[in-house]
């Protein structure tokens, strides 16, 4: 399953940020600076525990970067809860080693080479350059201190030396590099049919007793997590400014009081949408960065609202939560190609693309501004709103913590008090739920032995200086095994389908017979009832062919003669395809460009080969390491 993950990192920016951030983030945890004192282990390698809370912050960490890196695509309900438990587990093991053997090699790494990584990372700038302020801020919400992230970046930058070191002694032959470009520039031809899912489906029925005996075979596979409901006062600057009201006396005031802020000559209001290219990108880099701007420029000019567009879409850390306002400026102060479009637009327009040192901009101009209080009073509210929300925020959040602490059995004295109303999640887990409900802190918070336990309210969270939350937990669920009826129907489904696969693939083995004594594909699509796909010839990378049939393709035997191979696969889409290879045309050197010539194929081979003795290097730290894993370690 993590072998999978790992696939889909390709390049030399994704590798980094896997082993710098990744890595760190869902593997140590923050007890790896804190210390866990005396806790439940999980595991213990060569003598250096693993706590069990270590362990399950990791993992929830694991399950939040899963679920951000894949987006919509991300299905929990496919993965295997208790699989993918171990293999973090494992996997925490495997880096503790690393880091054994790094640092018994010596390996160091300096204080320099850590700043220069965190001041890189483009979730620490603003415009650009390193701000200290959106670098703690964004460590404080994953729940570490800079101390601890520097640390984590440390321990990751020791661990890829150790990487480096081993594959960068690798070297390839000729006649290695030649057998590589013959395989990975090979091109099949053939043809193939397919047979819909259903055909096999129909008809297949499951029985109670074959569902009562699955489920009885396989009851860790339906353990249902264990789960808390929460009651909360969530308390945040913009909340509160959406309550407050301003009338023209007070804004008068406060115009008054901070004419710097808005100065007589001409200044604009601008929201952007920067879609970043890297100094020094390649053409193609640029290319895919200018392919994204035009479509989401396509779409907010086809009306969709800018601002959700930006909050979705946009990569400047600095005006992304803002809807990619940036607030007004004079001409002089951006960059000189935003600059020169910004003062041409008129309210309301939305420029074309616009190319500067940072990537491509989509502006959208907000306002002029002009010189008097009425040219500026809706800015003047939303400052004055936001100075006084702020005001009371902090007032707020002073009290809150301390009713909350003095009061530990309930909020309802602090919602009282602040006339705040208490809101109550539904159900979830250690790997969160929506919204505030997925912050690691708050899953902190919520499982933790104060609250969970002792039932007492939570301290005073800090998701962002402007927002904090104080929960306690109203109901709990110990991790059990869901009752059949929860899951007849799912087995039932899972029982029905892999029936279904049993008969495609019986039938796919008597047409492949039927095929293999003379028979033609033609011939048992017109009895099938389907049709024949146009005959191709294509590479290991074809995109207008099933992923699954590509690789069943280029695992078949080559060819004797003019006879076809035949071949059957039952498909992810559930479908059977039979499939009639007719001839292998092996790659040539002189196709090597195609790969990036013969320089960047003996490289890749030579990083091949010494991943795979980092590889073995790992296995024989595991298999020479005195490693205990608990019994009840990874159990949900």
């Amino acid at each position: 399953m993590l072998q999978s993950i790992r696939e889909r990192a390709q390049g030399v920016i994704a590798w980094f940020i896997v082993i710098l951030i990744s890595v760190p983030f869902a593997l140590f945890g923050i007890n790896s600076y804190l210390g866990g004192g005396s806790e439940p282990v999980a595991a213990t390698v060569n003598g250096q525990e693993i706590t069990q809370r270590e362990f399950e912050e990791g993992y929830r960490d694991f399950r939040t970067n899963l679920r951000q890196r894949l987006g919509d695509n991300y299905r929990p309900e496919l993965i295997d809860e208790a699989k993918l438990r171990q293999e973090v587990l494992q996997l925490m093991i495997r880096n503790n080693l690393l880091m054994q053997k790094s640092e018994e090699m010596g390996l160091q790494v300096g204080d320099d080479l850590v700043r220069q990584v965190i001041g890189s990372l483009p979730g620490f700038q603003v415009d650009g350059r390193f701000n200290q302020d959106a670098y703690e801020s964004g460590v404080r919400v994953q729940g570490l201190t800079p101390a601890g992230f520097e640390q984590q970046i440390r321990r990751g930058l020791i661990s890829s030396q150790l990487s480096k070191a081993v594959t960068g002694s690798e070297f390839a032959t000729q006649s290695e590099l030649n057998r590589l470009v013959a395989l990975r520039l090979q091109r099949r031809d053939f043809e193939y049919l397919t047979l819909p899912a259903a055909n096999f489906l129909s008809g297949v029925e499951v029985s109670d007793d074959e569902v009562a005996t699955y489920y009885a075979a396989h009851q860790n596979d339906f353990m249902a997590p264990e789960r808390v409901k929460i009651r909360y006062l969530d308390l945040d600057v913009a909340g509160i400014a959406k309550t407050l009201t301003a009338d023209d006396e007070a804004l008068r005031a406060y115009y008054n009081e901070n004419q710097s802020h808005y100065k007589s000559t001409e200044q604009r209001r601008a929201s952007h949408i920067l879609i970043p290219v890297e100094e020094g990108s390649d053409d193609a880099a640029v290319a895919k960065a200018k392919a994204e701007a035009e479509a989401i420029l396509k779409r907010v000019r086809g009306g969709e609202d800018f601002a959700a567009v930006a909050k979705a879409e946009s990569k400047d850390p600095g005006s992304v939560e803002e809807g990619g306002d940036l607030g007004f400026f004079e001409t002089g102060v951006m960059e000189p190609a935003f600059d020169a479009v910004v003062f041409k637009l008129q309210p309301g327009e939305i420029s074309d693309l616009v190319r500067t040192p940072f990537g491509f901009h989509i502006i959208r101009l907000t306002k002029i501004l002009g010189k008097s209080f009425e040219d500026v009073r809706n800015e003047v509210q939303k400052d004055y709103l936001k100075a006084e929300a702020e005001r009371i925020f902090y007032e707020y959040a002073e009290r809150l913590g301390n009713i909350a602490y003095e009061e530990p059995d309930s909020l309802q004295p602090a919602a009282d008090a602040l006339g705040i109303e208490p809101k109550e999640s539904d159900w979830f887990s250690r790997d969160g739920g929506q919204g505030v409900l997925g912050a690691p802190k708050v899953i902190a918070a919520a499982f933790s032995e104060d609250v969970l336990v002792s039932g007492h309210n939570s301290e005073a969270i800090e998701l962002t200086p402007e927002h904090i939350l104080v929960l306690r937990v109203v109901d709990h669920e110990e991790a059990s095994i869901r009752s059949l009826d929860q899951v007849k129907q799912a087995i039932q489904d899972k029982l029905r389908v892999e029936s279904a696969i049993k008969k495609a693939k019986q039938e796919g083995s008597e047409l492949v017979s039927k095929l293999t004594k003379g028979a033609t594909l033609a011939e048992i699509a017109t009895e099938k009832g389907v049709k024949v796909e146009a005959r191709k010839v294509i590479s290991r990378d074809a995109q207008d062919v099933p992923a699954d049939l590509v690789k069943q393709l280029f695992l078949m035997a080559r060819p004797e003669g003019d006879a076809p191979v035949y071949g059957q696969l039952a498909m992810v889409s559930g479908d059977l395809a039979l499939i009639a290879l007719h001839t292998v045309t092996d790659g040539t050197l002189a196709d090597a460009n195609e790969l990036g010539g013969d320089a960047a194929l003996k490289n890749a081979l030579i990083q091949s080969r010494g991943k795979s003795y980092f590889q073995h290097l790992q296995g024989n730290l595991r298999t020479t390491a005195d490693v205990v894993i608990e019994k009840e370690s990874t159990d949900n």
